[in-house]
């Protein structure tokens, strides 16, 4: 079974990608800020797929995502930024820093969920 982590904020946000992903047959965890998401790394046993967001409490999301690319047990793990960053810079930002895929908020359910789809078939993501 496919598992996706969500790091994630927002309760709203978060109540609508469970309900999304678990339709879709998927298993899905949440935590609800950037420590919560460090501490979660640091208890082992990598997800597929890590929706991220960027600005949250305690720990910012690009922190969270240097530490999934330092830990050789996540550094697989695909990782999806959604955030409500959307500048060039953020943008740029956002790619650069190596993530497998940059959707600034708000976004459409349809197509993160054939982002998420094509990143674990190991399909390209255009």
């Amino acid at each position: 079974m496919t598992r996706i982590l969500i790091a994630e904020d927002d309760h709203a946000v978060v109540h609508m990608l469970e309900l999304t992903f678990a339709t879709e047959g998927f298993e899905t965890e949440a935590v609800r800020d950037g420590q919560a998401a460090l501490d979660r790394i640091e208890q082992g046993d990598p997800v597929d797929v890590v929706i991220l967001d960027i600005m949250m409490p305690e720990v910012d999301g690009y922190t969270v995502l240097e530490a999934l690319q330092d830990d050789e047990a996540w550094s697989d793990t695909k990782v999806v930024i959604a955030t409500a960053l959307k500048t060039d810079e953020d943008v740029w930002k956002g790619w650069s820093s190596g993530a497998d895929y940059y959707l600034p908020k708000p976004f459409d359910l349809d197509h993160l969920r054939e982002v998420v789809n094509r990143l674990i078939a190991g399909a390209p993501v255009t």
